[in-house]
């Protein structure tokens, strides 16, 4: 177990991969959805229950919304809700990330409606974010589809067919988004989905500012355990990258990096070098 600065071996990687929910913002979106119905604890539960890898994502993905049914205007809320609720430091460090030349990317099991205009506010080109995207119909029970335009009504008919209502979608996903990336790849998140997909990564980083998983906290290579991203500058660049960096805007973002770290809240787990 390393806690401090990085060895050499354990810095540089060229695509960087995020979940959303509870990694770059401090929420579950379909949980915060349930705060519409007064069905947060229910809804909370099942969510819950599948990143801690207790039960399979695909048993309660669509029960979930089933029960919820929201309108396209709920859903496009939450994308308001994540901008609110970033967590600290990330809108920085995906830009410090992409100014350093790194490829990243949003692969979520959240909503595409909210996850990608989030994603956008992010800095991430929106044809590098992954997300659920769902079909919906009109109070009168035709399908949107069907219709001229769109209502802020229509409500939630039924999920597309992704991998990333599955507890093993991420896998395929991350796999897809690396073919030809070159460079070694790291995937950084809090539940049991992403613990999954670390097998198609060079390295998992577990997130455990938001929500602490006992099970991703125990078997991540990695571990961020402050409140902010930053520490993750001090393995997805070069120390040849960061140096560059601090002549950039991306300074004080750095130097918070480097204190965070100093400080123990980035700690390598895995032997060896990823």
């Amino acid at each position: 177990m390393i806690t401090g600065a990085p060895p050499n071996e354990w810095r540089g990687f060229q695509s960087v991969i995020f979940d959303c929910d509870s990694t770059l913002t401090a929420i579950e979106g379909i949980d915060e959805l349930a705060r519409i119905g007064d069905r947060y604890d229910e809804i909370k539960a099942l969510t819950d229950a599948a990143m801690g890898g207790y039960v399979p994502l695909e048993q309660i993905y669509d029960r979930r919304l089933g029960t919820l049914g929201p309108t396209r205007a709920d859903i496009a809320a939450i994308a308001d809700r994540y901008r609110e609720t970033a967590v600290t430091d990330a809108r920085e460090v995906v830009g410090a990330l992409q100014a350093a030349g790194k490829r990243v990317f949003i692969v979520s099991g959240g909503l595409l409606d909210a996850v990608r205009p989030f994603g956008r506010w992010l800095g991430v080109p929106e044809d590098h974010i992954r997300a659920v995207a769902v079909r919906y119909q009109t109070v009168s029970g035709v399908p949107a589809a069907d219709q001229a335009g769109e209502r802020a009504d229509d409500r939630y008919l039924e999920t597309v067919a992704s991998p990333l209502t599955q507890a093993h979608g991420k896998s395929a996903v991350a796999r897809n988004l690396l073919i030809n990336a070159g460079g070694r790849s790291m995937l950084v998140g809090d539940g049991a989905s992403d613990l999954v997909a670390a097998a198609d990564v060079d390295l998992f980083v577990g997130f455990t500012g938001v929500v602490n998983r006992p099970r991703v906290a125990a078997e991540a290579d990695a571990l961020v355990t402050g409140t902010s991203l930053a520490p993750l500058l001090g393995l997805a660049l070069t120390a040849a990258e960061e140096t560059t960096l601090e002549a950039t805007q991306y300074r004080d973002l750095i130097a918070r990096s480097r204190a965070m770290i100093q400080a123990g809240e980035l700690t390598i787990q895995k032997d060896g070098s990823p």
